[in-house]
């Protein structure tokens, strides 16, 4: 068994919670399930994670306390109302109560899901994550961000509500299709352009390397990264908007795709996207748009929006995006490695529907 490594990440009001991580880490999970005196786990899942490592984990907590699985049929289209009513309502009738304990097991709709489930139960269950993707376990899972979807918004039915902890064992990983490892890179490269361009520049320089010793790194620096966002702004993107770069059109790039495009694929297309709209607008130089259409390129993610989302469709979408505080959308734009522009002092750029419209059609 692996060492644990811990880390804390700040949830506002002088609170914290643990991360823990590692490699072959797993065996150590009742350890810590177990100071939450649980009266019973309800894991939450979805179809697509191997039965064998579903299996593994009820075990082990079953050594804790009774335990119950439910699972839910994988994907963005399963990340709605009527799947956290169905998996709320089986949980009562697993005659849960306000000492039970919600184990989200799988990727980024799981966890978003089966957090936003927790929050509303009982007005709070209390709840922990183990991400077993790239995305969830370097982001989705680091923080308080809970939600579903709706029609043609992203996570507009939403909650912010902190885990017990998370549990991160990079092993997960070695069995993830390199499709999903390349989608978790997406996010590894927003961090480096929000924070740390010699970062950006190491995951260029290892393109195609998939190795567990760049992998892990690049995981565990990506994870360290987004905790120093989180000490600055524990609610991700109510005072610091950094980490939403590519995610105004990513997300509504994703939402028309429902599933087709993994959270990672749809953010590299909104990243190029939202570069060439900040040299639009004259904020950006040309160069570093070109530096991030290639290193997207180069990790053989999608850089343009695909054929079949309609132009009217992404303006649509933008309408309902769950960031926006007015009637136009908030665009959060980079003029450099690690300077967003800035309006009266403030992350967040207005853009006319002209000018949107001009740089979505140049997207395709």
């Amino acid at each position: 068994m692996g060492k644990v490594d811990t880390l804390a990440y700040d949830i506002g009001n002088n609170r914290t919670r643990h991360v823990y991580i590692g490699n072959d880490i797993l065996n150590s999970l009742p350890e810590y399930a177990r100071e939450l005196n649980a009266d019973k786990f309800f894991i939450i899942t979805d179809s697509n994670l191997e039965n064998i490592l579903k299996d593994k984990i009820k075990d082990l907590l079953s050594g804790v306390t009774e335990t119950h699985l439910l699972a839910f049929p994988a994907g963005e289209a399963s990340k709605t109302l009527s799947t956290l009513e169905d998996i709320g309502s089986k949980i009562l009738d697993l005659r849960a109560t306000k000492s039970s304990v919600v184990v989200c097991l799988g990727g980024g709709v799981v966890g978003n899901l089966g957090g936003l489930t927790a929050a509303l139960l009982f007005r709070g269950l209390r709840f922990f994550h183990i991400p077993t993707t790239m995305v969830a376990q370097i982001d989705s899972a680091i923080g308080q961000k809970q939600a579903v979807n709706y029609k043609m918004g992203k996570n507009l039915f939403g909650q912010y509500y902190a885990p017990e902890f998370v549990f991160i064992d990079f092993d997960f990983l070695r069995t993830l299709p390199e499709r999903q490892i390349r989608a978790g890179l997406a996010e590894s490269v927003k961090h480096g352009l929000c924070q740390e361009s010699s970062f950006f520049d190491y995951i260029e320089e290892h393109a195609g390397d998939y190795s567990p010793k760049v992998i892990d790194y690049i995981s565990r620096h990506t994870i360290e990264l987004k905790l120093e966002l989180l000490k600055i702004d524990p609610f991700e993107g109510k005072l610091d908007p950094q980490l939403e770069l590519g995610h105004t059109i990513g997300h509504a790039v994703e939402i028309i795709k429902n599933g087709q495009l993994l959270h990672g694929e749809s953010i590299a297309i909104g990243m190029v996207a939202e570069a060439a709209l900040s040299c639009e607008m004259g904020y950006m130089k040309p160069e570093l748009a070109a530096k991030i259409e290639r290193i997207f390129k180069k990790l053989g993610l999608p850089t343009r929006i695909p054929a079949d989302v309609p132009l009217e469709g992404v303006l649509e979408a933008l309408r309902y995006d769950n960031k926006r505080r007015t009637a136009r959308t908030d665009f959060f734009l980079l003029e450099d490695f690690t300077r967003f522009h800035k309006e009266n002092g403030k992350i967040g750029t207005k853009v006319s529907e002209e000018v949107l419209k001009k740089v979505l059609e140049s997207a395709y």
